[in-house]
């Protein structure tokens, strides 16, 4: 009887058993899943390239030569089309033989490093500056350390061909090309750095113009419209490779002069 009973309850026991596995499986169908997502969001700051041109204000000595005023704010360059800036400074009256500090320095004030290139124009007005500093009278081009010295004109370069250009003067930090103009009366100084400019630094492209001590009255008139101009360029240094690949890339109208170069 024992025996039956518990056959009976094995039974009994075995069908709720099969009854719920297959309730089981016919739920596990409707059942939810334990699930997980995440959402990965990049916050992207857009860094910039920005740069200024300054040049300290200047003052006379007791000899007449226009020294930097140490107590007076440096002069900031105005915009250029594109970017960039031009120092604009009226230093008056000036004499022959007499030193002017002049020392447009550019400033890295962006958030990334940048390419920084600057082009320097001599224009001579009525006078023919040729026919004083050039170095021959086969092309255009003068000695422009005749006028300007300082900064990086004071760094020893080598000349020669750079870049598919002959005459070029460089070294590691920078190339300098010059493309003239006798009949225009326009001489424009290319300054390429090689190494890009970081955050916050600078670099002062020279610090001194100085007027030929040999200069007469006639000299001194025919230059009297002289005028230096400064101009200096920035590109982001992404994407380019070089500083005169940037400067070509993004403002080729004002280098078309270094158009051969690497």
């Amino acid at each position: 009887m024992k025996a039956l009973l518990r056959s009976a309850k094995f039974k009994i026991t075995a069908l709720i058993l099969l009854i719920t596995a297959i309730i089981s499986t016919a739920v596990s169908g409707t059942i939810a899943f334990f699930t997980d997502s995440k959402e990965s969001i990049g916050i992207y700051t857009a860094g910039n390239v920005y740069i200024e041109v300054t040049e300290a204000a200047t003052v006379p000595d007791a000899s007449g030569n226009l020294i930097e005023n140490p107590s007076a704010d440096r002069i900031l360059g105005g915009e250029i089309t594109g970017a960039g800036a031009s120092v604009i400074n009226d230093y008056g009256i000036v004499f022959p033989g007499q030193t002017i500090h002049k020392d447009p320095t550019i400033k890295n004030i962006g958030s990334n490093s940048a390419w920084v290139a600057a082009k320097v124009i001599i224009e001579d007005g009525a006078g023919d500056i040729h026919r004083l500093y050039a170095y021959n009278d086969e092309d255009d081009a003068i000695d422009i350390e005749h006028l300007l010295s300082g900064g990086l004109l004071d760094e020893h370069v080598h000349v020669g061909e750079w870049g598919g250009i002959d005459d070029v003067c460089y070294n590691d930090r920078y190339a300098m090309i010059q493309h003239s103009s006798r009949a225009d009366g326009r001489y424009e100084f290319y300054f390429i750095m090689l190494q890009p400019l970081e955050k916050n630094a600078s670099v002062e492209l020279f610090d001194t113009f100085t007027l030929d001590p040999m200069f007469g009255n006639a000299e001194m008139q025919e230059f009297r419209e002289f005028k230096i101009t400064v101009q200096a360029f920035a590109v982001q240094t992404h994407g380019f490779d070089s500083c005169s690949s940037a400067m070509l890339g993004a403002f080729g109208e004002h280098f078309s002069g270094i158009a051969a170069n690497p």
